[in-house]
């Protein structure tokens, strides 16, 4: 039987500290704060349900070291793996991992977390086209928006459901315009940085708070927008004019994420997801409602678990999804696509790197596991895309080279750079985790590429806030991108919300149906790279920041 002890938080080396500390959502918490504990679970446990802290980046692994806590009395003994993680001074000082330790006694701690990098957040989409018909999309002030008849006008909303980030956008049904823009890191977090981790705090029981986490941010971003509405309404009309409800101007909305965070989203068993063959529940296109709001609510498809419905709707903002051929084609269709459609590359960036490539008349896509590089290296003290700048610069300087290895005196101690979170220092380590990262994407491109069978790549497009902040000749410099590329690459920015928003205007003007969507992504093929005989030679060939 499990005891229930006292724990004391504080913030300073004092448990008189009473510090007021004000939290994101408006609300605070003065410290110093006692909880209750049960000595058979983890300290992080007691912290998470107390709001005292908002989770780690492993999901409890105990991997990055972010959960740091003093104990200033009943000090546990430290695990093998806290042994590893910490500095010898940092243990006999105190200091231990709250998704580790489990004090058995009453017990004082400081919260020493690490400060967490602030992802930037990217809801544009960069126009492609004079006449595409986002060339407008720019998000504008609904303070110069000018309508004629509001009460007459629809909306769709689109949701783009990442695993760091949602972004929400209201949009006009007609002309798709952006109306307003809400955005929100992913509260899911708290569970771990990656899908990995919200996997198995699923399966051990926190399936109905993973889920209703999300809902709960959908739920304030459409009350926003129906404020929104309301306000449009009353600058265009009389106070004596009524309308039902603002929330019933909204047509439908359609949600894109990848496979894992879709089947959270809709509360699935995700356990079939982390463990070989991978596979999962659904990931045909899907129509639900919501208690609280009378429109549909559409979940963009996927291909696979590795290629879900985020990407779907980028492929299909951009033109690459061939939704008009519903039934087989002819040999001579076939060959006039050949000869007209360029060969298009796409690459959406983050803790997975999906790739999708195409001449128009076959589809190949993959994912490959780029760990947390390009979400922020140096301890998450940076983000990715400035992670891969800083690379390129060290290597012009000489500092680093081309094996990934810092010159002395760096080589024990690191080398301290500038950026905008401040000054950080990058060491061996950090530079290690973005050669696996992009050995591995650079790989999976060769292997598309080489697969298709096509002798040159016509246009890249570099997806999401990852491809969007990228400075592209740091990629060529440190090998992401191969030479042979360069002048093709295009930042595009965030086309699964974009995507997200053409199905949903589409989907109710029926001018797509989920028949001829799923009989496009059938033909869709899916590569699993590990399979691919020289996969690894590509993988172990391109460690290097060589920049052939």
């Amino acid at each position: 039987m499990s005891d229930r002890i006292k724990v004391t938080v504080v913030t300073e080396n004092d448990e008189k500290s009473n510090n007021r500390i004000d939290q994101q959502d408006g609300s605070h918490i003065s410290y110093p704060v006692i909880v209750t504990h049960d000595s058979s679970v983890t300290l992080m446990s007691t912290l998470l349900k107390n709001g005292l802290i908002s989770g780690s980046f492993c999901g409890g692994r105990g991997d990055c070291g972010r959960c740091r806590v003093q104990f200033l009395q009943g000090v546990t003994v430290p695990t093998a793996l806290e042994r590893s993680v910490l500095e010898p001074e940092e243990l006999r000082q105190g200091y231990r991992l709250a998704c580790l330790a489990r004090p058995k006694g009453d017990c004082v701690i400081r919260l020493a977390l690490e400060n967490e990098v602030r992802v930037p957040i990217v809801s544009e989409m960069i126009d492609l086209s004079a006449d595409n018909d986002l060339a407008s999309q720019q998000e504008e002030s609904t303070e110069n928006r000018k309508t004629h008849d509001i009460q007459e006008e629809r909306y769709v909303v689109a949701v783009d459901l990442g695993t760091t980030t949602i972004a929400m956008q209201l949009r006009n049904l007609t002309d798709g315009k952006v109306v307003d823009t809400y955005c929100e890191m992913n509260p899911q977090r708290s569970y771990g940085a990656d899908v990995l981790s919200r996997i198995h705090a699923s399966c051990e029981g926190h399936r109905d708070a993973l889920k209703q986490m999300v809902w709960d941010v959908l739920g304030r971003g459409i009350s926003k927008f129906a404020g929104i509405l309301h306000n449009l309404y009353m600058k265009n009309h009389v106070a004596e004019d009524r309308i039902t409800c603002d929330i019933e101007k909204i047509e439908g909305m359609c949600i894109a994420g990848n496979t894992t965070m879709e089947h959270l989203l809709l509360g699935y068993d995700v356990s079939s997801l982390g463990v070989s063959p991978f596979t999962p529940v659904e990931t045909g296109l899907q129509e639900i409602r919501h208690s609280a709001w009378e429109f549909p609510i559409y979940i963009a498809p996927g291909i696979s678990t590795f290629v879900g419905g985020d990407v779907v709707a980028g492929l299909y903002m951009l033109g690459m999804l061939e939704t008009e051929q519903c039934g087989p084609e002819s040999e001579d269709t076939r060959k006039m696509k050949e000869d007209s459609h360029p060969v298009e590359l796409l690459i959406d960036l983050g803790t997975n790197g999906e790739m999708a490539i195409t001449d128009g008349s076959r589809m190949i896509v993959t994912a490959t596991a780029a760990g947390p590089a390009f979400e922020g290296g140096a301890g998450a003290q940076i983000i990715g895309t400035d992670m891969i700048a800083v690379t390129a610069d060290l290597l012009e300087k000489g500092i680093l080279d081309e094996t990934g290895l810092l010159a002395d005196p760096y080589f024990e101690t690191g080398v301290i750079v500038s950026g905008q979170q401040g000054s950080f220092t990058i060491e061996n380590k950090d530079i290690r985790n973005l050669q696996l990262a992009k050995a591995a994407v650079r790989a999976g491109v060769e292997s598309l590429w080489k697969a298709l069978g096509t002798p040159a790549i016509d246009r890249v497009y570099l997806a999401g806030g990852f491809g969007y902040y990228l400075d592209v000749e740091a990629a060529f410099r440190i090998g992401l991108l191969p030479e042979s590329l360069r002048g093709k690459v295009q930042a595009v920015g965030n086309t699964s919300l974009a995507g997200a928003c053409r199905l949903a205007r589409d989907l109710c003007n029926g001018t797509c149906n989920k028949k001829s969507l799923e009989e496009a992504l059938r033909t869709a093929e899916s590569m699993n790279l590990a399979k691919q005989d020289d996969f690894e030679k590509l993988y172990f060939g391109y460690m290097t920041f060589d920049q052939n």
